[in-house]
């Protein structure tokens, strides 16, 4: 069977504060302490290594710890959260992250091939319309003749088939015996006593 290839590209476009939830989430499933403290300060960094720092105050404590998330480590906490959040991810694809203006954009590139259904598409010769059998031209066909409703110069001609004279031999359907349908005889007699 032949088959079709279909490519498929998904882009979430995950703002500052979704990503800041995702690292905190995937640090706390991890055993860290972040998420029990205060949140102080939350930027995405470009330069020298792209991801996102943070800077949390813990409970009881003056000090402050900055954190530092690479996009490795984005990108897998991003598919974390998004499983919690029971956001559809096809497990088959390129993943990749990069830094956006707010925040991040998680890209997924798949290929499916599906079964073709139908036949494929037929091969163009040229964008030439194509040419009559006979240089002569055609006679019109009585029997296919434009619909008296659609002649009007508003709307559109459209020819209808043509359609099948009384002369022609009847459909298989149509030569049953219209008496097989009725019910028989001795049912009506039944019936009338």
């Amino acid at each position: 069977m032949a088959k079709v290839t279909v490519h498929e590209r998904r882009k979430l476009i995950l703002p500052l504060e979704t990503a800041v939830d995702a690292v905190l989430e995937l640090d706390s499933e991890q055993g860290g302490s972040l998420a029990f403290g205060t949140l102080v300060e939350a930027q995405i960094e470009s330069e020298p290594e792209p991801g996102l720092a943070i800077v949390v105050q813990r409970r009881g404590s003056l000090t402050t710890e900055r954190r530092k998330f690479t996009l490795p480590i984005m990108a897998a906490a991003f598919i974390r959260y998004c499983w919690k959040c029971r956001i559809p991810l096809p497990r088959q694809g390129a993943k990749s992250i990069e830094i956006a203006e707010d925040g991040f954009v998680f890209t997924i590139d798949g290929t499916v091939e599906v079964i073709r259904r139908h036949g494929g598409l037929p091969q163009r010769a040229s964008s030439a319309p194509p040419k009559s059998a006979s240089a002569e031209p055609s006679a019109p066909v009585e029997d296919a003749a434009v619909t008296p409703e659609s002649s009007s110069p508003a709307e559109p001609q459209v020819a209808s088939l043509p359609e099948e004279s009384n002369d022609s031999a009847p459909l298989p359907s149509e030569s049953a015996p219209t008496e097989a349908l009725s019910p028989a005889p001795e049912t009506q007699a039944t019936a009338a006593a």
